[in-house]
């Protein structure tokens, strides 16, 4: 049987020991990019567990209050907080989007934003 990758040459190496043109080396505002875009992601994705885990454990309090009017209520509470607190994330990309349009600039799209932010 042929291996498929016996003639496919390993493009970093045609043109000589590290010497590939098509190598993009990131600039200090790529990395500042992906460095605010990952932090965003890991907020939200963040901000996500933690209301899981709130509204799991407030859905738990509901289960095991049985007659104990106090402890429902408090797990309502709980529940309701966590539901309130995702709604907050959520509206907060649709708040910077109104933002954005209304100063006419496109806040949420950091790779074209942040390098135009440099004087020229």
């Amino acid at each position: 049987m042929a291996n498929p990758l016996q003639d496919t040459p390993l493009s970093g190496f045609t043109s000589g020991f590290f010497q590939n043109p098509d190598v993009n080396i990131p600039t200090t505002t790529t990395r500042l990019t992906d460095i605010i875009t990952n932090l965003v992601t890991v907020l939200t994705v963040f901000a996500g567990l933690a209301f899981m885990l709130w509204f799991v454990v407030g859905a738990l309090t509901w289960i095991m209050a049985a007659d104990h009017a106090d402890k429902l209520e408090k797990a309502k509470a709980q529940m309701s907080s966590a539901l309130v607190g995702l709604v907050i994330v959520i509206l907060t990309f649709s708040v910077v989007y109104l933002i954005g349009k209304i100063l006419g600039i496109d806040i949420l799209n950091l790779t074209d934003l942040i390098p135009n932010l440099v004087p020229n």
